[in-house]
Formats: C-alpha cells, sequence, structure tokens
C-alpha cells in the first residue's frame, strides 16, 4: 500500500467508511471513536461547515446520535486540531475534496489513526473525491449500503428528489432517497467535473 511515490502509509491507520447517504456512515464512526475514548485514547471529530443541517458542534446521525466535533474550513485547519489527537474523526470527507488525501497522509504518517466517512458517489452517480483516492491508501474500507427506496435491494446512491435551487446540494431526508443501481436516476447534465 502506497502513500505516495515517496513510500508507504507509516506508524498510523487509514479507516475509511464510504457509502451512499442514509447508509450509518456518521454512526459507524461515532461508534469507532467511542471506541477509541473507551481505551483512553485522545480523540478529536471534525466536520466541514458546509454540512449545516444539524448541530454544528457535533456530528449527528440522521436518528439524532451525537458527538462533539468542530467545523473546519479547511485541511489546514483540520492539522492543526487534529495535532494532539491519538484518533481524529473526519465526517462528510467529499466537502474537503482532494487535499484531505494529502491531509491524512500527513496523519497517519504521525502515527495517528483516521477515520473519514464520506459519500462515494454524486448525485450525478460518478466516483465523490476524495473517497475513491481515500479507499485506495486505507489500510481498512468499510463499504455501507442503505435500502433502496424503491425495491429494498442495497443501495449505491442517492436520488436528488427536489429541484436543485441556487446549487444548493446538501440535503437530508426531504430531498434525498437511497436508491440501487436499477432505480436510480441522476441529476441531468451538465456533472461536475472534479480537479
Amino acid at each position: 500500500m502506497t502513500a505516495s511515490a515517496g513510500g508507504p502509509l507509516a506508524r498510523g491507520r487509514l479507516i475509511v467508511i464510504a457509502g451512499c447517504m442514509f447508509s450509518g456512515k456518521t454512526g459507524r464512526l461515532i461508534d469507532r471513536l467511542e471506541e477509541a475514548q473507551s481505551r483512553g485514547q485522545r480523540v478529536v471529530a471534525c466536520k466541514h461547515p458546509l454540512d449545516t443541517r444539524y448541530a454544528p458542534h457535533h456530528l449527528r446521525t440522521h436518528d439524532g446520535r451525537t458527538f462533539p466535533a468542530r467545523a473546519v474550513p479547511n485541511v489546514a485547519e483540520l492539522l492543526r486540531y487534529a495535532s494532539h489527537a491519538e484518533t481524529v474523526g473526519i465526517d462528510e470527507a467529499q466537502f474537503f475534496g482532494r487535499p484531505l488525501v494529502a491531509a491524512c497522509r500527513t496523519l497517519v504518517a504521525q502515527g495517528q489513526t483516521v477515520i473519514v466517512a464520506g459519500i462515494d458517489h454524486d448525485t450525478w452517480g460518478q466516483p465523490f473525491p476524495p473517497l475513491p483516492e481515500l479507499k485506495a491508501l486505507a489500510h481498512e474500507v468499510e463499504q455501507r449500503h442503505a435500502a433502496c427506496a424503491v425495491c429494498g435491494a442495497p443501495a449505491e446512491f442517492h436520488q436528488r428528489m427536489v429541484p436543485v435551487v441556487d446549487g444548493q446540494l446538501v440535503g437530508g431526508p426531504q430531498e434525498y432517497q437511497p436508491r440501487c443501481r436499477r432505480h436510480f436516476t441522476p441529476l441531468p447534465p451538465p456533472a461536475p467535473v472534479y480537479d
């Protein structure tokens, strides 16, 4: 497993929890952070300020479970906040974009355990950076699925159920449904092109 052309991921550990919306990613992240706390580790959790759906100072699941977290606007602030932790939780990884990959490499190289949760496909059905890159680097990947809202099969995607207004795509159960490949209809073009 290679962290870069210069060498392997060293010392720490990268765990990725990936899947569509409503697949329990944040709940599993909270489980793992609570387990680390129960072992006496110094634990911090981060989220991106774009996730304004629930509590601003907590990770929060759709069913109301919470864990204290700081909203950090970029990976530089994430690295500063996480510098003294043994275990670092990062929710909604897709909002940080590809710079999160280098930040995770840095934390792991410092001997920290990094647990990242995020959506791995966008609402057009495309791979959603940085999840593919993080999954390729991870020591462990936990792939999560919700039940398709149409047929109950394992869902890989989430479908937008209401119009997009002013480019705002963040949403919850009122805006999205989990869908299997058969019942998924992507948003119409143009789809974003990721750098």
